[in-house]
């Protein structure tokens, strides 16, 4: 039906929102539940959409008819509180179109009560932009009921990511030249969790749902190597630096990868903070990935690890002992002392406990007079804490409690015969003087914007 808002003495706002919709006419007004013209008498209009229901159809359901304005469950749960004008407003715009479509008539002037000087006060303490109905904030208070809502909604991601675990078929990855089982569930979108291969390039790290897409991708991808400057090369090792920032999409794919080795890792899309280093294997085909670490390029708690990955079938060749010997040297270059974020995996805090235990070795058996565990942080790069630790591990600490005083218990043959166990596996070493690379330095705007982040 077409009429005019003045002639259907619909407002400003409902004229809008009657447009978005089949309206009906006050006489042809049906159920919008129902869809029933019967019982006329029953059928309760909203005052801000003008669409019309039957009180017994009604959410919640009506008794009788409101005798003040009423809102329905669509408008009273929008967001904001619907405007809707007094019935005294709605009499002033009636006039005010009368007197525009006719200016012969003439106007009539009611004398203002104190209510009418008060209203037209406060509107004009307000710039002229807001009434005391439109100013109330009582309808926009949240109930109980919102509260519940909220509650409930903060629950869903949680409940997203179950219901994801439950659903997702991945149980192994075809990467490079290697089917390998994986440990845990990761975040991949739903449609390449349906499949019990997941097929993963070791160069882009572009992840793939079938054998028939990755045979097609490695003839088009041109990438063997990370997307990043390398920082670090000896014989077959090569280790780049990728900045999060700037290659998002690899490091994202990264993390994601990482998360089906890694029980605590959180981090997956929120990259930009973040430094990569990554560890490869160069041969006549290209640059395989074996592991990384990745670092936040500003820490407050001087952290020299946020996430450390060796993939399993490159573990137990000392691959974990060389990242996190590369990540002390890089902390060494900066001059001062750092230690892996926590909570730590099962393997990770194995293979740190190993680190330190054979790097405080290697300074105790380098000692030729007194040394502090200061001395011994200055020159390995590991936090007293660490020290401490290790020591109190290896039964090395011992305290004297008429002084209040701890000493550090030395015994060369233990030192000696685990340095030696250590030497006889064969583990490939860092090299300081392979290392080309200068600490990341954010700029000052930069850095203010990760602060306010």
């Amino acid at each position: 039906m077409v009429a005019h808002a003045f002639c259907s003495e619909l407002n400003e706002a409902t004229a809008k929102i009657v447009q978005s919709y089949d309206w009906q006419c006050i006489d042809c007004k049906s159920c919008l539940v129902c869809l029933s013209k019967t019982d006329e008498d029953k059928i309760v209009i909203c005052n801000y959409c003008d669409r019309g229901y039957h009180t017994f159809c009604c959410n919640p359901l009506l008794e009788h008819i409101p005798e003040g304005d009423w809102y329905c469950d669509q408008c009273s749960s929008m967001p904001s509180p619907p405007y809707s004008p007094t019935k005294q407003q709605d009499e002033m715009i009636k006039v005010k179109l009368r007197l525009t479509l006719n200016p012969k008539i003439k106007r009539e002037r009611k004398p203002k009560t104190a209510r009418d000087q008060d209203d037209e006060l406060y509107y004009k303490t307000f710039g002229l932009k807001l009434s005391v109905a439109e100013a109330d904030i009582q309808r926009g208070i949240p109930s109980e009921e919102d509260k519940e809502k909220f509650e409930k909604a903060l629950l869903l991601p949680e409940k997203n990511i179950a219901t994801q675990q439950e659903l997702s078929k991945i149980s192994k990855i075809s990467f490079g030249n290697y089917l390998i089982d994986t440990w845990y569930i990761a975040p991949y979108p739903e449609e390449y969790n349906q499949n019990d291969i997941l097929y993963i390039c070791e160069h882009c790290m572009k992840y793939m749902r079938s054998s028939f897409i990755t045979k097609r991708h490695q003839k088009k991808c041109t990438v063997r190597y990370p997307p990043g400057n390398e920082v670090y090369r000896e014989n077959k090792i090569s280790i780049f630096e990728v900045d999060g920032r700037k290659n998002k999409i690899y490091c994202q794919n990264l993390c994601l990868m990482a998360k089906m080795f890694l029980d605590h890792k959180t981090l997956y899309y929120d990259v930009e903070p973040f430094l990569f280093y990554v560890m490869t294997e160069v041969d006549e085909y290209g640059y395989h990935f074996i592991g990384y670490f990745s670092k936040e390029k500003r820490s407050a708690m001087n952290y020299n690890v946020s996430c450390i990955l060796t993939m399993p079938i490159y573990q137990r060749k000392g691959y974990g002992q060389f990242l996190i010997d590369f990540s002390y040297l890089l902390s060494k270059k900066e001059h001062k002392a750092g230690t892996p974020e926590r909570p730590l995996s099962d393997l990770g805090l194995l293979s740190y406990r190993s680190y330190w235990k054979t790097t405080v070795f290697k300074e105790l058996k380098l000692q030729k007079g007194p040394i502090s565990i200061e001395d011994i942080s200055n020159h390995t790069g590991l936090t007293p804490d660490d020290i401490i630790s290790t020591l109190e591990t290896n039964q090395m600490l011992n305290h004297d409690p008429l002084n209040n005083t701890y000493s550090i218990i030395i015994d060369p043959k233990t030192i000696e015969d685990h340095l030696n166990h250590v030497d006889q596996k064969g583990y490939v070493q860092v090299n300081p003087t392979k290392l080309t690379w200068t600490p990341f330095i954010l700029s000052k705007d930069r850095l203010s914007q990760l602060l306010s982040e």
